[in-house]
């Protein structure tokens, strides 16, 4: 008759048939690390990036590396306020700092600076194009309802309900589309040494 196994034995059973050898424990231990320091840089406009990368051996230091530069790169995003284009900035000298090939890194940048434009104006002028057709859809109710008042009224278009859910929906298609271009010029800056 078959025992029953404890939730202790099955899980034993499953870490046997694992090959541990093939786990690399440094990353495990190393990348997180190098997440902090990234986290630490973008808050902190003292922080010595290098000094800290170099006080790694060399045997972890790629490990340390690899952190800083999931980091930085999650932290590159559509430049929505002030404060987002501030940690792209800042972002994106963390990245020159540990790469390599900076030639590449910042033609790369050169890209993002574009795409951020396009993304900026775009954001602007469909903001715009919907608050103007929005106001001149409301117009007609608007004139009914100050004609039944006997009195001039002052509609913010940009507060009401139905504008901002409108405008919420269209964010949201804008953003996906830039979102699509950022994720390859991400994918970039991980290629570049």
């Amino acid at each position: 008759m078959d025992k029953i196994k404890t939730a202790y034995e099955k899980a034993m059973e499953r870490l046997s048939r694992l090959n541990l050898d093939e786990v690399n424990l440094d990353g495990v231990e190393y990348i997180p690390q190098g997440n902090a320091a990234a986290a630490r840089f973008l808050e902190e406009k003292d922080f010595d990036l290098l000094a800290v990368l170099n006080s790694y051996g060399e045997d972890v230091r790629g490990y340390v590396r690899k952190g800083m530069e999931d980091t930085f790169i999650r932290n590159i995003q559509l430049p929505k306020d002030e404060a987002t284009q501030e940690n792209n900035k800042r972002a994106m000298e963390g990245l020159l700092a540990i790469k390599e090939n900076k030639g590449a890194l910042r033609q790369v940048f050169r890209e993002l600076e574009y795409l951020f434009q396009y993304y900026a104006q775009a954001f602007e002028h469909n903001y715009a194009n919907l608050k103007e057709s929005f106001a001149a859809r409301m117009a007609p109710a608007q004139k009914a309802l100050e004609q039944q008042l006997g009195a001039k009224l002052k509609v913010n278009v940009e507060r009401h309900p139905a504008f901002l859910e409108e405008w919420l929906r269209l964010q949201q298609q804008l953003d996906a589309q830039y979102e699509a271009i950022l994720e390859e010029q991400k994918e970039k800056i991980r290629r570049t040494n």
